[in-house]
């Protein structure tokens, strides 16, 4: 039956035609029934989120910080063990769940017998819907305008009225997950509590985390290539940084430093401390766009496309840029971090990282914070029981590395999805068919370094060591404005575009100020109030 709190004369009204599309990242608005102003929901308020409470089937190889550095792991455990006695499902019956998938659907349960197995350990049927990444926000916003929502769903950051859509049609789960009641689910204990932060609207808690690693993006470079042409593999300053570049092009042997603006930019930007998005002081918040330094991260990375660093299709083309990485036409490569493992072995290619200087040399920048979470997933209003099912199915998808179920989870049944080979799984022809589900989508345990490469952990857990300690946060983090949100796609357009504008050489620089003007006008500044009220609100 439609849920009854959905007004579809109101959602049609805020998501109309194919001039909508065009609006809030050409992505289908959800409903609302508050102004089109944006929700009066949204932020923690006084909530108390889980205890965090850190599970270690077996102990790393190298132990997790404090701060944030991730835990390390060189093989895998040969004696997992089966943390979950039961069938987490048990009673459940069909369980509709619904996220979006990077690679190929994997084939139906019918002709599956990973997914058959899947259900069997559960105890319930999990019938998943898979969506490509790119259509899944608008396939989303159809399926809650129809109303018939699934039982668990992948919620995207970038789903317009999110706050409301949380508050009005998902279950509330503060009673089942706040503070110490998190407890009767302890994998779900084990996601930090940062990751949280983007689960909270209206004063409670509304989903769970797809938890992520603090340390963000990365500056991939390609080392051996550097090796190869005798340059210096840690530049100390950007001058060191601007030299290494112009060493690493050859536009006559088709090669070239860099295959976009965008991720370079940034990366000049750490070297300036330009802010993560934002800048807070005093309750008032500064968009990383207004400051000088951003300004001139803009002039530094024109200067740098003028030496002819950048492919010639980086400012209009589209690149496929880890290709190009890997067959060694680009030498860098600014990516998430978990891109380092597979960048290395898609393309057996030696892969390093660049730490960001100081701009005049002296020491590490600053660098940003990655999103703690890369979406959430909230359930459908039910009764008590049915939603500790669900709960107690997120668990078992969240155990971690060292327990049957996480190896099930990534690897399938052992002599039928994969063999151990020199302590490793190596997926069969069977298993890399049908062991594709996008289960990490709908929950899954923090993220670790390894098991793998020995050599390429030591150098991902020494570049953590060296960033994190520097690790700024964006202060919009945790805080919910519908404007930032819904006329997010709006406002990327107007920065893109100026941004490559510049960097081409199309524009000046001082067209950047007519740019700011525009992103303000176009929801900037409504952001920023919407950020400074959450913020009253949350103190």
């Amino acid at each position: 039956m439609r849920d009854p709190n959905i007004d579809r004369r109101r959602f049609l009204a805020l998501t109309g035609t194919a001039a909508a599309l065009a609006a809030g990242s050409g992505l289908l608005a959800a409903c609302s029934t508050e102004s089109a102003s944006g929700p009066s929901t949204g932020g923690a308020g006084s909530v108390a989120f889980p205890d965090y409470l850190p599970a270690a089937p077996v102990r790393p190889d190298l132990p997790a910080t404090a701060q944030g550095v991730m835990a390390g792991f060189y093989d895998y455990p040969a004696h997992p063990v089966a943390a979950i006695t039961d069938k987490p499902g048990a009673g459940g019956g069909a369980v509709s769940a619904m996220t979006d998938i990077f690679n190929p659907v994997p084939p139906g349960v019918g002709s599956n017998s990973y997914w058959q197995e899947l259900n069997r350990r559960l105890g319930a049927d999990l019938d998943l819907s898979m969506t490509p990444d790119a259509d899944y926000v608008a396939k989303l916003s159809t399926v809650i305008s129809g109303g018939n929502l699934p039982d668990m769903m992948m919620i995207s950051s970038v789903l317009a009225h999110r706050a409301d859509v949380l508050t009005r049609l998902c279950a509330d789960l503060t009673e089942h997950v706040s503070g110490a009641a998190v407890k009767d689910y302890p994998f779900l204990a084990n996601i930090p509590k940062d990751a949280w932060l983007s689960t909270a609207y209206g004063g409670g808690i509304y989903a769970i985390p797809i938890p992520r690693a603090i340390v963000g993006t990365i500056m991939f470079a390609r080392t051996d290539l550097i090796r190869q042409r005798g340059l210096n593999p840690s530049p100390a300053s950007y001058a060191e940084f601007a030299e290494l570049a112009k060493g690493m092009s050859d536009p006559r042997a088709h090669h070239w430093a860099f295959g976009a603006a965008k991720g370079t930019i940034t990366f000049v930007g750490l070297m300036l401390g330009v802010p993560n998005v934002w800048r807070q002081e005093g309750g008032r918040f500064t968009s990383e766009y207004e400051t000088p330094e951003r300004k001139e991260a803009l002039a530094r990375t024109a200067e740098l496309a003028k030496a002819g660093v950048f492919h010639p299709d980086a400012f209009g083309g589209k690149l496929q840029i880890r290709d190009l990485f890997g067959n060694g036409t680009l030498g860098f490569d600014a990516d998430g971090y978990a891109a380092w493992d597979l960048l290395a072995t898609t393309y057996g290619v030696e892969v390093g990282s660049l730490v960001a200087p100081k701009f005049d040399g002296g020491g590490t920048a600053a660098h940003r914070a990655g999103a703690t979470s890369f979406a959430i997933t909230a359930f459908k209003k039910a009764d008590k029981q049915r939603i500790r099912q669900l709960l107690r199915i997120c668990n078992w998808l969240a155990a971690p590395l060292g327990t049957s179920e996480y190896m099930f989870r990534k690897f399938g049944v052992e002599g039928t999805h994969y063999t151990m080979k020199e302590g490793k799984p190596a997926p069969t022809d069977k298993g890399k068919v049908e062991v594709a589900l996008p289960l990490e989508y709908l929950a899954g345990p923090p993220h670790i370094l390894g098991p793998g490469d020995r050599a390429r952990i030591d150098a991902q857990r020494a570049y953590q060591e060296k960033v994190v300690p520097t690790i700024v946060r964006n202060p919009s983090e945790g805080l919910y404005s519908a404007t930032g949100v819904d006329k997010a796609g709006q406002m990327s357009q107007i920065i893109n575009a100026a941004e490559l504008d510049i960097v081409s050489g199309r524009k000046p620089v001082s067209s950047w100020d007519d740019a700011v003007r525009s992103w303000r006008q176009a929801g900037g500044d409504a952001a920023r109030a919407e950020y400074e009220k959450a913020l009253a609100a949350r103190s």
